[in-house]
Order: structure tokens, then C-alpha cells, then sequence
């Protein structure tokens, strides 16, 4: 039968389709809805929650709340939630509050660690029941085992105290620039200190003075390098590293590391101090107050100063010297030796408050220079052309002497003789001894500063182990000069050993054998900083404490050698030689005292402007750069 003979039938067809897909459609709106107002209802109730964990952990934070006994942080977080319309009932409304740190993995990611103990994080996790979505409800009816009607939400926040004032201060060391000449004498001088030969280039060492690393991000990578506990900084200062890994961790927190700096970190690497696997604590370095909250460390440091000080430390508890030529220096005949002491502690950083309360107690804010001595031999065959004029002198002495029946054995400096000089050069240091906060426009931080004493000795040193020992104070013995050493002999009787001295002489000592001798003291001076940079910014400027007393003395005393005069050793012989002598060895002593002075005042200079200042060391000058900051960070959501 032909469709065109029932039309008003296919017309109904169509209808019916079209109902059915209506009706669906209705249907599928409907669940969409449900879904949208569902979600909706379900993302609303979940932010509200999250903003009462975050607001209570704020607050448990701000007001320094703690999980020691009575858990004030969480009466803190309770009163904050139920500020906000969370009220703590049963298991359906629940607070937990945890104490804790913040730890970073190897991925960089930041994580809390519940520590009860601690408090640099605190975390507030708050959870309650609501009715389930509409969706599930009516899916539920048609379930064997229905769902449970209920859904639990939970909102986690984490958030860190506001930081106590902080305060740092650094003794500069970094060199401002670097020339061949400066490079080639750092190349000697940390290459000996460690043992072996170095070859940085230029570029290299301009390159780590012009490098700055993060001191928090370099202890939390050096955590993880070494298998310490995250956040337990105070484990990790005390723990044994060694210098080839602190090194290695050095380049993984650089922000652009140069392959300059790269190939100068790799030179160091194969030093025999380093290479053999030499290990040092870093509370050698920094001090770092007890309890410092982690954020307090987010601070810059100087990437020369700190593999600086990794070499200074290496060389106190090793028997290695560097020893540098004097032709490095311009210098002809002499030869000078160096060695640390005791390191320096390049960096303090603490409350300004607990140090201002005891600038000398266990929270003092306290940096250091290293102590270093040197040791100066001179060849002495440089005199030799004053030798001839001190024999011409002594010809006639001599002469009379013999005829009065006494033999007498001159001796004219020993064969081969040096004469050296040791300079100790004590640690110039610096405390924070006061602060004011009341506003960023008007901080101020005071500092007192000690230059560096210096103990000078001049002499023959006999015992070398004295010089590199750091808990032995060195011994020098006087050099002789000249010896008019007396033998008497009878004719038949044989001869009596010789006496020194018997007729008189020369010999050369200064600073003796006391551990004050021939000390220079140095001078403290207190200073106030006005509005410090705040503690992530360089420390701009520095402040300059002089000592210009200290040079000029040990310029006085290294330039006018004052020779020590033996008179005879016979008191029969004084009164008949003292008018003979006396013209004699006056000229004697204008000569050598001439010819030996004249030697030793050349070498001061390049000594304290060159050798000492490339260790951070400057006997005229100490370079002192402080930071405060007054509110650092106030209590802030970190998770």
C-alpha cells in the first residue's frame, strides 16, 4: 500500500520520535543539573572548610602556639575555627593539630614532618560530614548494599610562625677583583694550603668571587647529599662532610653555574687535601642560633668566601704549608710560609635580641677571622758585602786580644744561616652587642669589632713542628751574630772549651719564648649601623675598622732591627776590653743593624697588602657587613 495514501499515520510516527527523544533529552538536562548543583554545593562546602583550616593554622601560627604539654596550638586553631562557624562536636566536626617541620625532598618539593618537639610549622587538618549528592541518593535506592549517605570532607593547611628579628654579620674576605697576578698567588697559596697545585683560571676565580649562593636551599640539598634529617640543620652543622662533597653540593644550588666555576670547583676537587677525602664540620663555619626557624636561613653567601673557608679549615687539621716563593712576590732571597691556625667563622646569624642580652653567651651573633702565622726566611748572604767591613773593624780587636794571650774564635753568622721571621696574625673578630627596630626607616645594629693582634718574633727557629702546631706556642731562639768566642790554653795543660761570648758579640731575638712577646695588640672599637640591608640583600656597605697603630708598629719593628749587644763574659776582661770594644762594635752595629733592617723592610709590605689580604686577612683593615631585618616574615600559609 502507498505511504501517500496514509499521511496523517507517519505524521503520528514522527510525533511519537520526537517525544521520546524530548522526554531524554529532559532527562539528561535533569542529571546535569543535579551533577552541577551537586558539584557546586560539594566545591562550596570544601572551600569553606579550607578557609577554616587555613585561618586556624594562621592564627595557631601567629600567636607562636606549641604541641609541648597543654598543646596551646591547638586552643589556638579551636578558637579561630569556631570564629569562623566550625564548632568542634563529635566525630562528625573534628580538629587535629599537629607541630612540626618543614622538610624538601629531592624533587624540591616542600613536605611536613610531625615533630611535637618543634614548631617551625604547625598543622591544622579540620574534616566533618555531609549529606552525599542527590545523584548517589536516588542510586542508592536501587543498590543491594546502599552507599552511606554521608560523605566525609577534609581540608588540610599548613603555615609557618611569623620569624623573630634577625640579624647577621659577615667579615668580608672576597677579593673585590682579580688580576693574573692575584690569580697566580691564590693558586699558590690554597694549593699549598691543601697540599697540592692548583691552576684556576682568571676567569675561574673572578667567576666564584662573583658568585652567590642560598644558604637554605645549599643546606637542605646537602641533607639530602649527605642522608641527614630535613629541617634537623643543627645535626647537620655537627656532622663530619667532606670537603669533596660540600664542594660538589655548592654547584647544585648555583643558580647559573659557569663552566669557568665549574672547572675551577673541578681544579679543587683534585687537590690531595681534598681528593683524600679530608671531612669538617660547617659549625665551623656558620653559626647559626639554636631554634632558628628554617625560613630565617634564606640568606645569600659569597661562593669565594665559603670555598675559602672549606680551604682554611681543611689546612688547620692538616700539617700542609703553603709555601710561596719570594720571586711571586718581587722578592729576592726569601721564602715565605703559611698556616692556619684556627679557621674563621665567616658567618653569624641570630636574634639580635638574645645576643644583646649576652653578646658573649651561647646565642651571640659572632664572626671571625682565620688565624693564620707565617713564617719569613731570609738569606742572610745577602750581608756578605757587610761582612768584609765588620772584619776590618774587628781586625784590631782581634789583634789585641791575641796579644793579651787569649784565642779568640770570631764567628760571623752560622754557615748558611736565614733568618726568620714568624707573624702571627690572631683572629680579628666582631659581636653584635645592640639593636633598635622600631621601624624599618630608623633600624639600627651595633657591632663591636676587634682588629687583629699580631705577635712578631724574629730569630732562628729551631723546631719546625712548633711553627705548624696550633696548640704549641712557637719557641725562637736568638740568631747569633757576631761571636767573639774566648779558648784558653795553657802551654802545657791543653786547651778549655770555647766560651761564647767570652770577649763580647751580636746576636738578633725579638719576642723571645713568652707567649706575650712580641705581641702588637690590637684595638675594639664599637660601631652603629644605620638601617642595615635587610638579611636576603648583600650586606652594602661595609664598614672599615682601621688599625693603624698595629701596622706602624710592625713596620717599626721589621724596619730598625735593634741588634742585642753581649758584653765579654769574663768580669776581669770588662774593664780592660770595654774602651777597646766599645768604638768597635758600636760601628759593627750601625752596620749589620743597617744591612739586616734594610732586608726585612721590604718584605712587610707585599706581605699585608698581597698574601694575608688573599686570605681574608688584613692586619690594617677589617671589612665588616651586617643585615637586619626587624619583621623578616610574619605567619604565612606554606601548604
Amino acid at each position: 500500500m502507498s505511504p501517500l495514501m496514509y499521511p496523517c499515520a507517519r505524521r503520528d510516527r514522527q510525533r511519537g520520535a520526537i517525544g521520546l527523544m524530548a522526554a531524554l533529552t529532559m532527562a539528561l538536562a535533569l542529571l546535569c543539573m543535579l551533577v552541577v548543583v551537586d558539584s557546586g554545593r560539594l566545591y562550596m562546602e570544601k572551600r569553606t572548610l579550607q578557609r577554616v583550616a587555613d585561618m586556624a593554622a594562621l592564627e595557631a601560627a601567629s600567636l607562636n602556639g606549641n604541641c609541648i604539654g597543654a598543646s596551646t596550638a591547638n586552643a589556638y586553631a579551636t578558637q579561630s575555627a569556631t570564629r569562623n562557624g566550625f564548632t568542634v562536636t563529635d566525630n562528625t566536626r573534628t580538629l587535629i593539630t599537629r607541630c612540626g617541620i618543614l622538610t624538601t625532598g629531592a624533587n624540591g618539593r616542600r613536605s611536613f614532618a610531625v615533630d611535637a618537639t618543634k614548631a617551625d610549622a604547625i598543622q591544622v587538618t579540620v574534616s566533618h560530614s555531609i549529606a552525599r549528592s542527590i545523584a548517589a541518593g536516588i542510586g542508592a535506592m536501587f543498590e543491594t548494599n546502599p552507599t552511606p549517605t554521608e560523605a566525609q570532607l577534609t581540608a588540610v593547611a599548613v603555615a609557618t610562625p611569623p620569624l623573630p628579628p634577625l640579624a647577621q654579620l659577615t667579615i668580608k674576605s672576597t677579593l673585590a677583583t682579580i688580576d693574573s697576578n692575584k690569580g697566580n698567588l691564590l693558586n699558590a697559596i690554597w694549593g699549598g694550603l691543601l697540599g697540592g697545585t692548583l691552576n684556576i683560571s682568571l676567569a675561574g676565580w673572578n667567576g666564584l668571587t662573583n658568585a652567590n649562593i642560598n644558604l637554605l636551599s645549599y643546606l637542605d640539598q646537602l641533607a639530602v647529599d649527605v642522608g641527614v634529617k630535613a629541617g634537623d640543620y643543627t645535626s647537620l652543622l655537627g656532622t663530619d662532610i667532606s670537603v669533596t662533597q660540600l664542594l660538589n653540593t655548592s654547584t647544585k644550588v648555583l643558580a647559573q653555574s659557569s663552566p669557568a666555576v665549574q672547572a675551577a670547583i673541578n681544579s679543587l676537587l683534585s687537590v690531595n687535601a681534598i681528593a683524600s677525602g679530608t671531612k669538617i664540620k660547617l659549625k665551623d663555619l656558620l653559626t647559626l642560633q639554636t631554634g632558628l626557624p628554617a625560613a630565617a636561613l634564606d640568606t645569600q653567601l659569597n661562593l669565594f668566601q665559603l670555598v675559602e673557608a672549606f680551604v682554611q679549615v681543611a689546612n688547620s687539621q692538616s700539617a700542609a704549608f703553603a709555601t710561596i716563593p719570594g720571586n711571586v712576590l718581587g722578592l729576592v732571597g726569601v721564602t715565605i710560609k703559611l698556616k692556619v691556625i684556627e679557621p674563621p667563622q665567616l658567618s653569624a646569624l641570630g636574634n639580635p635580641a638574645l645576643a644583646k642580652a649576652n653578646p658573649t653567651g651561647p646565642n651571640q651573633i659572632y664572626v671571625r677571622t682565620a688565624q693564620v702565622r707565617t713564617l719569613i726566611s731570609v738569606d742572610l748572604g745577602a750581608v756578605n758585602a757587610t761582612l768584609s767591613l765588620v772584619n776590618g773593624l774587628l781586625s784590631t780587636v782581634i789583634g789585641l786580644l791575641n796579644a793579651l794571650g787569649l784565642n779568640v774564635d770570631v764567628k760571623l753568622l752560622p754557615n748558611g744561616a736565614n733568618l726568620d721571621v714568624s707573624l702571627e696574625a690572631a683572629s680579628a673578630s666582631s659581636r653584635v652587642t645592640d639593636f633598635t627596630c622600631a621601624s624599618d626607616d630608623t633600624k639600627t645594629l651595633t657591632a663591636s669589632t676587634t682588629t687583629a693582634a699580631v705577635k712578631v718574633k724574629v730569630g732562628q727557629i729551631t723546631n719546625s713542628s712548633d711553627w705548624t702546631s696550633a696548640s704549641t706556642d712557637l719557641v725562637v731562639q736568638e740568631l747569633p751574630i757576631l761571636d767573639l768566642g774566648i779558648t784558653s790554653c795553657k802551654p802545657f795543660g791543653g786547651c778549655q772549651p770555647r766560651v761564647p761570648y767570652g770577649a763580647g758579640g751580636l746576636g738578633l731575638l725579638i719576642g723571645g719564648t713568652g707567649p706575650t712577646d712580641g705581641a702588637v695588640l690590637g684595638a675594639t672599637q664599637a660601631y652603629v649601623f644605620p638601617k642595615p640591608a635587610a638579611i636576603k640583600m648583600a650586606p652594602d656597605p661595609y664598614h672599615s675598622f682601621t688599625s693603624n697603630n698595629l701596622v706602624g708598629s710592625l713596620q717599626n719593628t721589621l724596619g730598625s732591627i735593634h741588634l742585642i749587644n753581649h758584653p765579654p763574659a769574663s768580669a776581669s776582661l770588662i774593664g780592660l776590653l770595654l774602651g777597646i770594644l766599645t768604638g768597635a762594635l758600636s760601628s759593627v752595629l750601625d752596620l749589620l743593624g743597617s744591612a739586616i733592617g734594610g732586608l726585612l723592610s721590604p718584605i712587610l709590605d707585599p706581605l699585608l697588602n698581597q698574601v694575608l689580604v688573599s686570605l681574608g686577612i688584613n692586619l690594617a683593615t677589617v671589612d665588616v657587613g651586617a643585615n637586619l631585618s626587624c619583621h623578616p616574615a610574619q605567619a604565612q600559609l606554606v601548604i
